[in-house]
């Protein structure tokens, strides 16, 4: 039986460390003291299934922004295809990028992708501007999930003006105004803490086509509010996700355990609400 789904895995492939996220490892990695190592799509298949889970592989689109190479469709169809018992696969698009975003949406859809992955911060485009309506409408048509990182991000972090990351386009609020305006589509709301932590929470109580990622978000540092709408309103809309490998699952697992959930919680946010979501 699969223990947990990590719902926001960013797979270390040499194809992303030295594509869309080249720009920002060197500071990530004096941010996080981590080496952050290229691994094999098999060592990461290893290390899921080595702890009885599965994860959800996201793409990351660049090359609008850095001119960086995106971990886009094709990669991320191909890791899944190497370990289709471990792996889901999130492609990405540019999210304002006209026909050729909108033929990219297609192509994730027929390649059998559960979703897509945004992040307005790094792309500098805000999920509410006008540009990407046909994204978003495409996206629902096929029944995509559309993971959209949120609040505080750790790309340019310590760095003179950010590494130019702004943080404003990665507000909660405006996956609101697409939420609103596209009722039929299905969004994660990732990386929500420690930032617009209450708008992100707000949203995703206000529109029930809104989904919580809780990669971000340490379990020892959730607040009282929070564990009461994960018991509550949102016991059926809250996913774990790591982050990998800029979080450590193993880490975060054992933090939730101590604070002592019922199991029917547990099981919830760790394997139930994400399977029912990415089913289609």
């Amino acid at each position: 039986m699969t223990k947990f789904v990590d719902a926001h895995v960013h797979p270390p492939v040499t194809e992303f460390l030295d594509g869309p996220i080249a720009p920002y490892i060197a500071g990530l990695r004096r941010y996080l003291d981590d080496p952050i190592e290229a691994q094999s799509a098999e060592q990461l298949a290893e290390f899921y299934r080595s702890r009885d889970a599965k994860a959800v592989l996201l793409g990351w689109n660049s090359l609008q922004t850095s001119g960086y190479r995106s971990l886009g469709n094709k990669e991320i169809i191909a890791l899944v295809e190497s370990a289709p018992d471990v792996f889901y696969g999130f492609g990405a698009v540019e999210p304002n990028g006209g026909a050729g975003a909108v033929a990219g949406v297609h192509q994730a859809a027929r390649m059998g992708l559960a979703g897509l992955s945004f992040h307005p911060a790094a792309e500098r485009v805000a999920p509410s501007e006008r540009d990407g309506r046909q994204v978003w409408e495409t996206a629902a048509e096929h029944g995509l999930v559309c993971l959209i990182h949120t609040g505080f991000t750790r790309l340019g972090a310590a760095l003179p003006g950010g590494g130019g990351v702004g943080l404003e386009k990665a507000r909660p609020i405006h996956v609101d105004r697409v939420a609103a305006a596209h009722p039929e589509l299905k969004i994660i709301l990732a990386h929500t803490g420690p930032l617009w932590l209450d708008e992100a929470l707000a949203v995703s109580v206000h529109k029930s086509n809104v989904h919580i990622c809780l990669s971000g978000i340490s379990p020892k540092s959730m607040s009282p509010e929070l564990l009461d709408l994960i018991r509550g309103p949102l016991h059926d809309r809250v996913h774990f996700g790591s982050d990998y490998p800029f979080g450590a699952p193993d880490a975060w697992l054992a933090e939730w355990d101590s604070l002592g959930l019922p199991d029917a919680i547990t099981r919830a946010v760790l394997v139930d609400n994400v399977t029912a979501l990415l089913a289609r």
